[in-house]
């Protein structure tokens, strides 16, 4: 008799079997992945958290400089970006999926729509 690593119950198998049924096999796994994955699933909140601010502010503001502190007060962490992005005229921007930012003058940003 073999005991299930899921559920501990015995049952009846080959040798090298470690779960008793497919559903405590995805059971297993499922645990094992969520626990490996929270840091991941943390910083995609973030990054997503960022992107709605991004799109919220410019839709109100469009590419006008925005005081970092309305930025902030949303909840944006600028810490926190998908990558970086060079424009043809030299300006380097930080992305957040297709929305980019960039420093202005007097700790303000400006926030760019980039159109694929």
């Amino acid at each position: 008799m073999i005991v299930c690593s899921t559920c501990q119950k015995e049952f009846d198998g080959r040798s090298n079997q470690r779960f008793c049924s497919p559903k405590c096999k995805n059971a297993f796994h499922n645990l094992e992945n969520k626990t490996k994955e929270r840091h991941i699933k943390a910083i995609n909140k973030i990054l997503h958290k960022n992107w709605i601010t991004l799109q919220k502010l410019f839709e109100i503001y469009r590419s006008s400089p925005i005081s970092k502190d309305i930025v902030t007060a949303y909840g944006f962490d600028e810490k926190y970006h998908t990558h970086m992005y060079k424009s043809p005229s030299g300006e380097t921007y930080k992305m957040v999926y297709d929305m980019a930012f960039k420093p202005y003058f007097d700790e303000q940003i400006q926030i760019v729509k980039l159109e694929e």
